[in-house]
């Protein structure tokens, strides 16, 4: 692309910028300016967006900078894999410059990139109307969409704008929203349809040309549309509660003490929202977040189900969150050396062999390799096939917490109380009270509370029906020697077993549901020893895996019988026991109490929340969910689809036996 051309195109961000930030009367009052862009005809044109928003921003406005949300909808779909892998390859070449060593894969659905402290972009790939389908109702419309005239060509528009599409981009639009045509290119846009244009003029869009200018006349009846997408939208997943819960502006409570809690701390603090951690130790992540190493990659399944999919998406940004962190001058142990997972009996080697062939995985996600390959790969003898996660790797859990937390401080005000655990919580007027064991006068009290504490979740009364058990991990550490020391990569097979960290391994762990305690246990201080000398019976080198000092650490991990995480309000269950009640009393038919179930908004607590659930796998799905989080009570669209969203949701496991008619 000419230089000449760049600037036309920094020169058509900046007139709808200048009319957003510097005089628009909704941009006033709100910190983030959210843009969609329709398609790319070059992905340096994000580049030349946010060189226009900087330039924007820095002009001499007395209004306070805001933060820019770019939803950028490729339209690439996994089904095109070669032409997919291109365009994600080159994307990543492209936004490289902004955050070293990025990592986009060509998987459908949404990826959140956050390039910059006051930047973020939502790369959604896949079909345009199911990736606009699956966005919720929040709050931060898009104020303006920027529309690449490569996809008004006659072989691609209607991938992008028919009738139902262009709806869906109206009910996530404020109500004077245009698009505007940002490149030039007048083969695509002389033959523009007359239908196409009615469409878009039908649906309350202005469609703009470098040579128009945009106007704040709105469609009343358009709007009126709108709305009625929207309210219907929250009618057919009301069995959720609200979709979008009520803003306040005071400083947000957080129990807990680990990633979760100060991963959302972080993403919190990156909107400007002040939070109050209550730990109940002596220091960050002393509990299950306090192992030396943790292993991060995606859970696969054969059928690449939402399972599946949302951990791709969880693991990408996870890993992007450490690399955030190094840019910003923390320090956190981690080596992305890769994850090699094989089998280590008939049944685990046949499951891996399924999901190896159960997809074509993009080579980012997965690779299949041969026993040689997997020994040249993790520096051992490997004697069997498997497959190898390339950016995948290790994390130091206790470090990674602390600096997020450290830059969630940079950018907000982030009270830590140690020495504070909280045994109760009441709801009063004025929010939620908090109570230590030691002390009768409340400890702080906020309107929003976010219960985040790991294997204490479920102790109070408001959580002590969600269905998660805790399971005791205890890690063996083994000194560096022979040659174990020569291990490069993570290894999964029965356990895990990680590269040398500060010359010792982390090899483990044990898996005991409700523990009765948390003491060292020589027992399964010799099983971790036993994992990888059992998973690689033929080779010499788990030998050198020795146990005998009798270094470990003990943790609880909170497990879901669906493997998915629980964020969002907390249910109220004496409530929705009541109305239960009220069922099975009645005569009616089971498919009224069905329908009454499904359209009715589920008994919440106001202004309470939780974040947990996430078994082993917490470096891996912590960050996206608290993320998820964070831009929910923000009232921000959140990196997930709806059907994600009710896969997290605290009331899941009672509502599926509900919609189906059957007993909790």
């Amino acid at each position: 692309m000419s230089k000449s051309t760049n600037l036309f195109i920094v020169n058509h961000y900046k007139q709808y910028l200048q009319q957003l930030i510097l005089t628009g009367e909704e941009a006033a009052t709100h910190d983030l300016v959210h843009i969609g862009h329709i398609g790319l005809m070059q992905p340096e044109n994000l580049h030349d967006l946010i060189d226009a928003f900087t330039q924007v921003t820095q002009s001499g406005s007395t209004l306070p900078s805001p933060r820019l949300h770019i939803s950028l909808l490729t339209g690439h779909i996994q089904a095109q894999q070669m032409e997919f892998t291109h365009f994600v390859t080159t994307l990543t070449q492209t936004l490289t410059p902004l955050i070293k060593d990025i990592a986009i894969a060509p998987i459908e659905g949404c990826q959140r990139l956050n390039l910059l402290s006051n930047v973020t972009i939502d790369c959604y790939f896949g079909s345009p109307i199911e990736q606009l389908n699956a966005i919720a109702n929040h709050r931060q419309t898009v104020q303006h969409w920027f529309v690449a005239s490569s996809t008004l060509l006659p072989t691609v528009r209607d991938h992008f704008y028919s009738s139902a599409a262009i709806w869906q981009l109206g009910r996530l639009s404020y109500d004077n929203a245009a698009l505007s045509i940002y490149d030039i290119d007048q083969h695509a846009i002389e033959p523009l349809a007359n239908e196409l244009k009615a469409i878009i003029k039908h649906c309350g869009f202005q469609l703009l040309d470098q040579h128009q200018t945009h106007s704040n006349g709105v469609d009343v009846i358009a709007c009126q549309e709108r709305q009625a997408l929207r309210n219907q939208q929250q009618a057919n997943f009301a069995y959720q509660g609200s979709l979008t819960p009520p803003l306040i502006a005071d400083t947000i409570g957080i129990i807990g003490g680990g990633i979760a809690s100060a991963s959302l701390a972080l993403s919190l603090a990156e909107r400007g929202r002040n939070v109050v951690l209550y730990c109940q130790d002596n220091m960050l992540a002393q509990g299950a977040s306090g192992n030396r190493q943790g292993a991060i990659y995606p859970l696969l399944t054969p059928e690449n189900n939402a399972l599946s999919r949302f951990y791709q998406q969880a693991f990408l940004y996870s890993r992007q969150r450490v690399q955030r962190l190094i840019r910003q001058g923390f320090t956190p142990s981690h080596d992305f050396c890769g994850v090699l997972h094989t089998g280590f009996d008939e049944r685990t080697t046949a499951r891996l062999a399924k999901i190896i062939e159960g997809q074509a995985w993009p080579s980012d996600i997965a690779l299949p390799v041969s026993a040689w390959q997997a020994s040249h790969i993790a520096g051992v003898e490997i004697n069997q096939d498997g497959l190898f996660y390339p950016l995948g790797g290790w994390i130091c859990p206790h470090e990674f917490a602390k600096a997020s937390l450290e830059l969630a401080s940079t950018l907000s005000n982030i009270t830590i109380k140690f020495h504070c655990k909280i045994d109760n919580i009441t709801h009063s007027d004025n929010g939620w009270v908090l109570y230590t064991e030691s002390n009768t006068s409340p400890i702080g009290q906020h309107k929003q509370l976010v219960l985040a504490n790991g294997e204490t979740l479920t102790q109070f009364s408001q959580t002590a029906q969600i269905p998660l058990s805790g399971f005791r991990g205890q890690v063996s550490h083994v000194p560096s020697q022979g040659q174990l020391a020569q291990l490069k990569t993570v290894i999964c097979a029965n356990g895990y077993l990680t590269p040398a960290h500060e010359h010792l391994h982390c090899v483990g762990a044990s898996y005991v549901k409700n523990p009765e305690n948390l003491t060292f246990c020589p027992i399964e201080q010799h099983e971790n020893g036993q994992k990888m000398r059992q998973s690689f019976a033929d080779v010499s080198w788990p030998n050198d895996i020795d146990t005998r000092n009798n270094d470990a650490r003990v943790g609880v991990r909170m497990v879901s019988r669906d493997h998915f995480p629980v964020m969002g309000f907390a249910t109220d269950m004496e409530t929705l026991n009541q109305r239960y009640q009220i069922q099975l009393n009645s005569n009616d038919k089971p498919s009224l109490w069905q329908r009454y179930w499904q359209t009715t908004p589920a008994p919440v607590h106001d202004g309470l929340f939780v974040l947990g659930g996430f078994g082993s796998r917490g470096l891996s799905s912590a960050p996206l969910v608290a993320e998820c989080l964070a831009a929910n009570l923000c009232g921000e669209v959140i990196p997930v689809g709806l059907d994600t969203q009710t896969l997290l949701n605290p009331n899941r496991m009672w509502m599926r036996k509900l919609l189906k008619g059957k007993a909790i």
